[in-house]
């Protein structure tokens, strides 16, 4: 139908080769270009930083709760965790077909439920879905001449960097081996101890004050005691004078009565003064009450708060212990315990409570023992006062009470003074009387006197009391002013957090205009950091403390830690990553290009790139290219020489190219980029996709020959073949369909090759049906040439050799399955792999140092290596860095001073292979101290799918897991092709452990937690306090104490550990070894989890000439043997467990194309048998595609296996053909044998020329040197040895089969239109030519 129409409207097949040519065009220049096809993987990956925290404290407080949390997620496949220091990373692998979207949202709400958990510093987990965009497309080093390190760095980061991240397409741009500065405060304690003289002195002047006026009133007190000593002797002397006088002479009354009336007087005086002491006795009073019932209040409120936070105390470490103990039990059971996980819930939501309770009164867990000590003795000292309070308010009512006494005896005796001097003024006293009233008036002076010593004695009283109280005072206020109680480095910390602070606090509003109120101001530079008040006293002649005043401030950098250097010059590093949807192809050249500005732009700047994806796309498109014109013009030739016609040579030559455009239009509208797996498609569709139009060309050719009129040839000719090829284009394509039910890796990259495939052959059949015809109806005018003499020959000898092999075909059957067993034992016996090597002109190389090693020896080691590398002609440039600076190790835990990463650069005009380079390497290198492993490619395929050998030990106890790994390391020594055994902790730290004797701790009231709170703060690292930002810089500010800077593990031991005296509630303190023991051992950089369990990897690398796979099987039988501890197992992993999983994924592919081809040609051939027979095509194709494999020496790797995959949908394109025409022969009424025969010999030229197509259009790919041949290398080898061994075989196989299946004599219709009558008159007319041509006397009509 279509050949009719193209043939009859010509025009409207050119413009829809226009169409497409314009299309295929416009597709080309806007598709994207990529390394690998646009792949998510079902993975996603939560970090999370723990600053400061070893790997076993990340393990505990981020992976275990992130991993609990994540379980609880739909579709998780398996998870891994890694916990290295100062962070955790779960790794999560989901099923097919999982809508990442929505995950990563469930994800994001079950992370927030852990982390309202989580300590301060522990960051905020991020969530990344794992995708190839997460690898860097570029890697370039960056140095100037004549300048260092830090200077490059500033170059890099102010005039580089940006202009990168200003690159479209360029998502982040990631430096290494930069001068990081920073602002280190290092407290130091003679500095405080300076200061802390200069606040003694200044509380001292400031009590010293106080004092002066307490010993000021104690000499005036002194002196009143003088002075009323001296007026008693004056009175006494007074009396006894008066005595006299009463006895000599009465006379003398009025002397007596004006001493009476002074007396009175004084009396009065007294008086007074007795009134004044008593009102100021009961203001001392009131104010003692006062005072009393203030102590008394404060005593019930610190009572209660001490009970409430001791109650608190108590309460949180009980709870923690219980969740110490439960969390164990539930690990010990497997976390299968109902039970345990509802008292755990329920133990953590009493911990939550306690927390919050903590959190409301503004109390951390940390502070809350120094705050029970506070509240006891703030408790004590108010118990102190009250009783101080108590003997002073006895004292006063003693002297109250005296005072009350003297009162009334002065109030008596001045009633008798004033009666007795009534009695004098009347006369009517007598001496005698007189004497009494003296008596009684010196009587009543001693009580005056003694009311006087009262009062001196209550006043001194008061006075040391005073003194007492300032001295107390002084001590109190001492100890609360010593500094290094008052500076350290939490509150250094807390200072700079709260000083170094800018934020809007909302907005106010006056009239129309509104104003944003920002509170605060930004710390701008380091001597705002040393002028910054970190204390204040308010005392006298004492300035502010600043922060200068106790630590040491200055800017230093990392210079001595940082080692880059491309070529022997000091460098930066930058990794550049793309966003997703942009080309790697565009965004690599868009990148180049600003390089070559840049370097233009900066005198003395040099930009090495070290590795570049869009190297590799560059030259896997030049590759396909070239592929594509060798491989068409080979066809061509093949064409010109069966045909010997140059008008259809040129017919089926134009279809190559539109056939390739059609699919690069198919290819852009369905999304498939241009990359590695995509053009390997196209590379291998470029033979493929000629030979339906060589099978139509053909048989217009052959029907042209026999006298057909040139229309009807075309029509005819494309209309007998039209079946036979679309079910052969079928077969192909659907070899690739049953991909959509594989799963993993094997889906994600071979989709594209699978799509590229169906859009390129899909193409070729309708250019075949519509483009050829129309084309052949008009070129092909006159009738043809004769057949060569070569082919008639060839036609010939087949002829002949076909009846023999009919007669023999049992044993032709028995000897193809031979061969099918040799030659796949032959290409097994190599091994299987996952990838093929890749030879490309990059290269990386590791240097590894023994532990220990200081980073200048590193350093001179690793020069020395650059130095030999560069000595090499075919290399261009080297970089290297040290493994702290890799984005990698810090994923990975690896790296440090003892580790150097190179990349190399290989000329692209090289003589040397990458193989013989890296033996040059390891020759050159041999003699250098340390350990130089050298990988051939820094793209090799293969690290995405493991690598090697690798057993994973799982269990719970990391000494335990360490001992068995060593035990697993040794045996693994004994097999043969193992090399670099390792259990990855030959790099692990040393590791000091304290084990807290619970029982002695407790005699101190103390518990493990709180011996832990108090070392974490002496030995935890700096973490950044603050940063400081200005035009040029962000400084981060690092507080440390020197005292804790340079601590040993002798120092650690002597640690004096506060704890509170339970009898005296007083803080005291106790030598860490008095409570805990100590040992050391080494400690992992990283713990790896799996399925929530500990695993440590045994890795081995394979030795050069031995296949995996066979190592693999050694090792696996070792696991197996090995005695494993319960609650112990051990796993493989590695490269063969990828391979075998993807290989396992091929195979279902295969099988299920198979059974598909097997129901297209049940359709095409209308039976069940007919395509049984093709199918023993298949197996014939296997035998070439192994023997293929064996001679090249190539590994049966999953590339290859992806050959046999298409293979098998290509072979049974000559089947179809050749089954096709023999039924054709046999329905026109042809005896089996002679269709048999006859069919055989008509169709050897289309089969002949489409295998031959196919195979040269190949060859390419086998030959090819670049680097985009060593990916589909597999493939066309295995297509290759199929189609040749498989095309001659199918030749004879299949004639054989088909007559041992086939006992039925004909398949002659009954009845046929007129239609069928012209065409069998045709096809006997053609037999006869064909008859008389190679005369074949011998055939039965």
């Amino acid at each position: 139908m279509l050949s009719k129409f193209s043939v009859r409207k010509p025009f409207t097949v050119l413009v829809a080769v226009v169409i497409c040519l314009v299309l295929g065009f416009l597709s080309f220049q806007n598709m994207s270009t990529d390394f690998l096809p646009n792949m998510e993987f079902p993975y996603a990956l939560v970090m999370t930083t723990y600053p400061g925290a070893s790997p076993e404290e990340v393990e505990k407080a981020v992976s275990e709760p992130v991993e609990q949390a994540m379980e609880r997620i739909n579709n998780v496949k398996e998870l891994q965790s890694i916990s290295i220091q100062n962070m955790s990373m779960v790794v999560m692998s989901f099923n097919d077909g999982t809508d990442m979207g929505s995950t990563v949202v469930d994800m994001r709400e079950s992370l927030d439920m852990v982390t309202s958990q989580f300590d301060d510093s522990i960051g905020n987990p991020t969530i990344m879905k794992m995708n190839p965009d997460m690898m860097p497309i570029m890697v370039a080093a960056l140095d100037y001449d004549k300048l260092d390190s830090a200077e490059v760095t500033k170059k890099a980061e102010k005039e580089i960097i940006p202009e990168l991240e200003s690159v479209e397409g360029v998502a982040s741009v990631n430096e290494s081996g930069s001068i990081e500065k920073k602002i280190q405060v290092i407290i130091q304690q003679d500095k405080i101890d300076k200061m802390n003289e200069l606040v003694q002195k200044a509380i001292e002047g400031k009590l010293s004050d106080a004092q002066d006026k307490i010993d000021e009133g104690k000499k005036k007190l002194e002196n009143g005691k003088n002075k009323l000593k001296n007026g008693k002797e004056t009175a006494a002397d007074k009396m006894a004078k008066g005595e006299t006088k009463l006895s000599q002479a009465s006379d003398k009354i009025k002397d007596g009565l004006k001493v009476i009336n002074e007396n009175i007087t004084n009396i009065k005086k007294q008086q007074a003064t007795l009134k004044k002491s008593e009102k100021q006795l009961n203001t001392g009073l009131a104010s003692l009450a006062a005072n009393k019932t203030k102590l008394t209040n404060t005593i019930k409120t610190l009572t209660a708060t001490q009970t409430q936070l001791t109650t608190l105390n108590t309460t949180l470490e009980k709870l923690k212990v219980q969740e110490t103990s439960l969390k164990t039990q539930l690990e010990n059971v497997g976390g299968n315990s109902q039970e345990l996980s509802t008292s755990l819930a329920s133990v953590q939501a009493q911990l939550q409570v306690v927390r919050g309770k903590l959190k409301d009164a503004g109390i951390t867990e940390e502070m809350l023992p120094s705050k029970v000590n506070e509240v006891n003795t703030a408790l004590t000292s108010a118990n102190s006062g009250l009783k101080q309070v108590e003997t002073q308010e006895k004292t006063l009512a003693k002297n109250k009470a005296k005072i009350t006494a003297a009162k009334k005896k002065i109030n008596a005796g001045l009633k008798k003074l004033n009666a007795t001097k009534k009695k004098l003024e009347k006369g009517q006293i007598s001496t005698t009387e007189a004497t009494e009233q003296l008596n009684k008036q010196k009587i009543l002076s001693s009580i005056q006197l003694s009311v006087s010593e009262a009062q001196m004695d209550n006043g001194k009283n008061k006075l040391d009391e005073a003194d007492k109280q300032l001295k107390d005072s002084k001590k109190t206020t001492k100890s609360n002013a010593n500094l290094k109680k008052i500076i350290t480095k939490e509150m250094v910390e807390n200072v700079l957090k709260a000083q170094n602070f800018d934020m809007p606090s909302g907005y106010i509003t006056e009239g129309d205009a509104s104003y944003l109120v920002r509170v605060g101001d930004k710390i701008q530079s380091e001597k705002e950091i040393k002028n910054l008040v970190v204390c204040d006293m308010d005392l006298d002649g004492l300035d502010p403390i600043k922060l200068s005043d106790v630590a040491d401030i200055a800017v230093t950098d990392n210079s001595d830690d940082v080692y880059t250097v491309v070529n022997g010059n000091p460098a930066v590093l930058v990794t550049l990553q793309k966003q997703s949807g942009f080309s790697t192809g565009d965004v690599t050249s868009a990148l180049t290009d600003r390089f070559d500005q840049l370097q233009k732009d900066n005198q003395g700047l040099h930009v090495s790139v070290l590795m570049n994806q869009g190297v590799y796309i560059d030259l896997v498109v030049d590759a396909v290219v070239q592929n594509l014109l060798l491989g068409g013009l080979l066809a061509i030739l093949i064409l010109l020489f069966f045909l010997r016609d140059w008008r259809p040579t040129f017919i089926v030559a134009c279809s190559i190219p539109l056939s390739v455009i059609a699919a690069v239009v198919a290819m852009y509208f369905s999304g498939v980029t241009l990359n590695i797996i995509s053009l390997s498609g196209l590379a291998l569709g470029v033979g493929m996709l000629v030979d339906n139009s060589v099978v139509v060309i053909e048989n217009v050719f052959r029907l042209k020959q026999h006298g057909i009129s040139t229309k009807r040839a075309a029509i005819e000719g494309a209309s007998q073949v039209a079946g036979a090829i679309v079910a052969s284009t079928l077969t192909t394509v659907c070899v690739f369909a049953p991909i959509i039910f594989t799963e993993g890796v094997t889906k994600q990259l071979f989709v594209d090759l699978a799509l590229t495939l169906a859009y390129t052959l899909g193409a070729s059949l309708l250019v075949a049906l519509t483009l050829v015809p129309a084309m052949s109806a008009g070129l092909i005018k006159r009738k043809p040439k004769k057949e060569s003499k070569i082919i008639a020959a060839v036609q010939r000898a087949y002829g002949r050799a076909i009846q023999w092999v009919l007669r023999f075909k049992w044993l032709v059957l028995a000897g193809s399955v031979v061969l099918l067993i040799l030659f796949a034992a032959l290409a097994a016996g190599r091994g299987f792999s996952m990838m093929p090597d890749m030879e490309s002109t990059q290269m990386t190389a590791t240097l590894t140092m023994d532990n220990g090693t200081k980073l200048a020896d590193t350093k001179k080691a690793s020069n020395q290596v650059v130095e030999k590398i560069r000595e090499i002609s075919d290399v261009e440039s080297v970089g290297a860095y040290t493994g702290t600076g890799s984005s990698m190790s810090m994923l990975t835990g690896s790296g440090g001073e003892n580790t150097v990463t190179m990349y190399i650069i290989l000329k692209d005009d090289r003589q040397l292979s990458n193989e013989e380079i890296t033996k040059l390497i390891t020759e050159k290198t041999k003699n250098i101290e340390g350990k130089v492993e050298i990988n051939a490619s820094a793209m090799d395929m293969s690290a995405m799918m493991g690598d090697g050998v690798t057993i994973n030990i799982k269990g719970k106890d990391l000494d335990k897991l360490q001992t068995i790994s060593e035990d697993m390391m040794k045996k693994l020594e004994k097999v043969d092709g193992l090399d670099n055994i390792t259990n990855g902790l030959e790099d692990a730290g040393k590791e000091y452990r304290i084990t807290v004797d619970k029982a002695k701790a407790m005699r101190y009231s103390l518990t493990v937690a709180q011996v832990y709170q108090q070392i974490y703060a002496k030995v935890k690292e700096a973490s950044s306090a603050s940063t400081v930002s200005n035009d040029t810089d962000d400084l981060g500010v690092y507080v440390n104490s020197a005292e804790d800077e340079d601590l040993t593990r002798n120092d650690v031991k002597n640690l004096k550990i506060d704890y509170t005296d339970s009898m005296t509630q007083k803080t005291k303190k106790v030598s860490l070894s008095k409570i805990a023991d100590f040992s050391t051992a080494d400690s992992p950089k990283s713990i790896y989890r799996k399925g929530q369990t500990r695993y440590i990897a045994v890795k081995a690398d394979i030795k050069d000439g031995y296949v995996v796979s066979d190592v693999s099987r050694e090792v696996e039988k070792i696991a197996n043997q090995t005695k494993k501890p319960a609650g112990y197992e051990m796993e493989l992993d590695g490269e063969n467990e990828a391979t075998t999983e993807a290989m396992g994924q091929v195979l279902l592919m295969m099988a299920l194309g198979v059974l598909l081809m097997y129901l297209i040609m049940v359709a095409q051939f209308q039976s069940l048998l007919s395509p049984f027979i093709i199918l023993f095509t298949i197996p014939l194709a296997f035998t070439g595609g192994f023997l293929g494999l064996w001679i090249s020496g190539s590994d049966v790797s999953v590339i290859a296996m992806i050959g046999f995959v298409m293979l098998s949908g290509i072979i049974v394109n000559n089947g179809i053909v050749l089954v096709d025409y023999i039924n054709q022969l046999r329905r026109s009424g042809v005896e089996i044998r002679q269709a048999i025969e006859e069919a055989g010999v008509t169709r050897l030229r289309p089969i002949l020329m489409t295998a031959l197509t196919t195979v040269l259009g190949l060859i390419p790919m086998v030959a090819g040197s670049s680097m985009g041949a060593d990916m589909t290398r597999p493939m066309a080898i295995v297509t290759i040895g199929g189609l040749v061994y498989g095309t001659l075989l199918t030749l004879f196989v299949v004639p054989c089969i088909y007559d041992l299946l086939n006992r039925k004599k004909d398949m002659g219709e009954k009845t046929v239109d007129e239609e069928s009558m012209i065409e069998e008159a045709m096809d006997e007319r053609i037999r006869a030519d064909w008859r008389k041509d190679y005369e074949c006397t011998d055939w039965r009509v």
